[in-house]
């Protein structure tokens, strides 16, 4: 699986999970240390620039993670044969500085400009190699913008606080777009990113603001949703119906279902694929219990032979290989110490 190398994207997505998880964020004295892979990537990208061009090389593998994967975003031009700058070209730019780490910054940036120069006429690739250019003035700009501490101790309890820290982490990044972009490109590569910024800051600042009732709150969060590209729109709905039906997924299983069921509850509440998967792990769920039953009752018997302690664990080992593969067995023992730990 390739990581995509976004800046901004990593910091929304990093910075949203740790406001779930507040005991994971850095104090000022615990920050781990961190580089940016791509520092100093403008000076390589000007020697790169001055080496010729061997399109032949497109024909050999990229890199490790981008092996059967398909190249993310495009690169095209117009009608009047400039290029076209927008969220898919970002894309596509990320999909090669991903893999910075399986290879080097030389080796990315050199197949940036091999596949500009192939695919677009030469005045586009050129603009092409001006928007790479300060695209990763930005990169490293906003990376060392972005690597201060967080007080984890604070962002436990005030939630004014993690608001404010991820209002300002965004803030930031929309002002170094700009300063390193120009307006125009940076609203054209990042109008996704910022838009999914503004709705986020905005559920959080409702669900923030106690004087307002829960009607009027969903009522603000539907607005800002209104406001999104309808493709981020249905990107959500999406991932919200997930969310409810793996939510009402959990509570049924708590109810103890038949299979039956599970059948139907999961094929009225995802597609085919995942509703078979959901089954077919369900059964090797309830094929597991039924045969940890079977084993408890043969420990339980064995308990009553009066075995000394190394017999009886051999015993118990040599029982657990009749019932168990050894994938099963781990699975068995984290079942025992949760059942201890009650």
């Amino acid at each position: 699986m390739k990581f995509i190398f976004g800046i901004s994207a990593v910091f929304l997505l990093a910075i949203l999970y740790v406001f779930n998880n507040s005991a994971s964020l850095y104090s000022s004295n615990e920050m781990p240390p961190s580089s940016n892979p791509l520092r100093g990537a403008q000076t390589i990208l000007a020697n790169v620039n001055e080496q010729t061009l061997d399109f032949s090389a497109l024909e050999t593998p990229y890199s490790n993670d981008s092996l059967d994967t398909q190249i993310a975003g495009l690169i095209r031009t117009d009608d009047n044969g400039s290029l076209i700058i927008d969220t898919e070209f970002k894309a596509f730019m990320d999909y090669f500085l991903s893999s910075v780490g399986q290879v080097t910054p030389e080796q990315a940036l050199q197949r940036l400009r091999l596949h500009f120069y192939h695919g677009l006429p030469k005045e586009a690739a050129d603009a092409a190699m001006e928007v790479l250019k300060n695209y990763l003035a930005f990169k490293e700009a906003s990376f060392d913008a972005l690597a201060l501490p967080i007080d984890s101790q604070r962002s436990e309890f005030d939630a004014q606080y993690r608001y404010s820290v991820l209002e300002q982490g965004l803030q930031t990044l929309y002002d170094l777009r700009r300063t390193y972009l120009g307006g125009e490109v940076a609203h054209a590569l990042f109008v996704e990113d910022e838009a999914y910024a503004q709705y986020t800051l905005s559920n959080m600042k409702a669900d923030l603001d106690e004087s307002l009732s829960i009607e009027e709150r969903q009522q603000l969060k539907a607005l800002a949703k209104a406001q999104l590209p309808q493709n981020m729109v249905e990107i959500i709905d999406r991932q919200e119906n997930q969310a409810k039906a793996m939510q009402d997924y959990s509570n049924l299983l708590a109810n103890d279902p038949s299979t039956d069921e599970i059948r139907e509850f999961a094929f009225n509440n995802f597609d085919s694929e995942q509703a078979q998967i959901i089954v077919e792990d369900f059964q090797s769920q309830q094929q597991l219990k039924r045969k940890y039953q079977q084993f408890t009752q043969a420990i339980d018997e064995l308990n009553n032979q009066g075995l000394d302690s190394i017999s009886e664990q051999n015993a118990i080992n040599d029982i657990a290989s009749q019932y168990f593969t050894g994938e099963e067995y781990s699975m068995v023992q984290a079942w025992q110490l949760a059942q201890q730990g009650q």
